[in-house]
C-alpha cells in the first residue's frame, strides 16, 4: 500500500512537472522526490502554505522526515486545518520507518489519547524506542512511566538510570526527578548530599523549585555547607522568577 501511494504521488507530482515519471527508472525516482524535498525547504520561510503542499507531496512518497513535519503541522494547525488525528497517524507511520523524534511524538500521542485511542504499552513501547535513540524527552518520559508502573511493574532503578541519561544531557526536570529519587530513596539508597546536588543543579537550570529548595538547604544546612549569603542569592533568584509580568500599562509609563 505504502508504495502504492509513493507512486501516485509522485505521479502527481510528475504531471504538474510535465515529466513522465512512469517510464523513469528508480534512480530518476529518487531524484525527483529530492526535488520535491528542495521545494519545500526553499518554500518554508517564503511560503509555508505552499511548502506544506510539497511536504505532504514528499510523505506520500514514504518520506519519514516528511511524514513528521506533516503531522507537526496537523497537530498544531499551522498554515493548515488542525487534524490532529491525521497528526498521529503521520507520526505513526514515520514512526514505524525509524525516524525518532516521531516514535516519541506517537508515544506521547497514545500514552495521552491524543488523536488516538489510548494505550499505555503500546505508548511506553514507542518511548522506549525514542529513548534507546537518544531523544532526551523520551528518557525523561519513559522514566516517568517505569517509575509509576505505567503498562507494567513498578521500576524505580531502571527509571533513576534513565534520568541520569536525560540529566547529563541537560534535562532539568530530570535533574529534579532525580533530586527527589535520592531524596527519598526512590530506586537508590537515599542521601541527602547526592539529593541537595541535584536539586543545585536543576536549580541552576532554572527550576524555580528547585532554586527554593537549594536555597532552604544553604539556610539550614542540610546536604550543603550552612551558607546563609548563597541561601539569599538563590531566594532572590526564585523571587524575581515568581514575580508576576509587568502590566502594558505600566511599561507604557514606565516608557513615558
Amino acid at each position: 500500500m505504502t508504495c502504492l501511494l509513493a507512486v501516485v504521488a509522485l505521479l502527481v507530482f510528475a504531471q504538474s512537472q510535465d515529466l513522465d515519471l512512469a517510464m523513469e527508472p528508480l534512480e530518476s525516482r529518487a531524484i525527483i522526490v529530492e526535488e520535491v524535498l528542495e521545494q519545500a525547504d526553499a518554500l518554508e520561510m517564503v511560503d509555508p502554505a505552499e511548502a506544506f503542499e510539497y511536504w505532504l507531496d514528499a510523505a506520500h512518497a514514504g518520506v519519514p522526515r516528511a511524514m513528521h513535519i506533516v503531522a507537526t503541522r496537523l497537530h498544531d494547525g499551522t498554515w493548515v486545518r488542525r487534524d490532529r488525528r491525521a497528526a498521529a497517524s503521520w507520526w505513526r507511520q514515520a514512526a514505524s520507518l525509524g525516524h525518532v523524534a516521531s516514535a516519541y511524538n506517537f508515544g506521547w500521542c497514545r500514552l495521552q489519547g491524543h488523536g488516538v485511542s489510548r494505550c499505555a504499552p503500546d505508548a511506553v513501547r514507542w518511548l522506549g524506542f525514542a529513548a534507546q535513540h537518544g531523544h532526551v524527552d523520551a528518557m525523561a518520559t519513559y522514566a516517568s512511566c517505569l517509575s509509576n508502573g505505567i503498562a507494567g511493574p513498578f521500576d524505580s532503578a531502571a527509571a533513576v538510570v534513565w534520568w541520569n541519561k536525560a540529566a547529563k544531557q541537560g534535562h532539568v526536570q530530570s535533574m529534579r526527578a532525580l533530586a527527589l529519587a535520592w531524596q527519598f530513596g526512590k530506586g537508590v539508597k537515599a542521601d541527602v548530599q547526592k539529593a541537595s546536588l541535584w536539586w543545585q543543579r536543576a536549580a541552576e537550570g532554572g527550576d524555580v523549585q528547585a532554586m527554593l529548595v537549594t536555597a532552604a538547604h544553604y539556610e539550614i544546612g542540610h546536604g550543603l555547607p550552612r551558607d546563609v549569603e548563597r541561601a539569599d542569592e538563590w531566594y532572590a533568584k526564585a523571587s524575581y522568577l515568581l514575580l508576576p509580568a509587568p502590566q502594558p500599562v505600566a511599561l507604557t509609563l514606565v516608557t513615558d
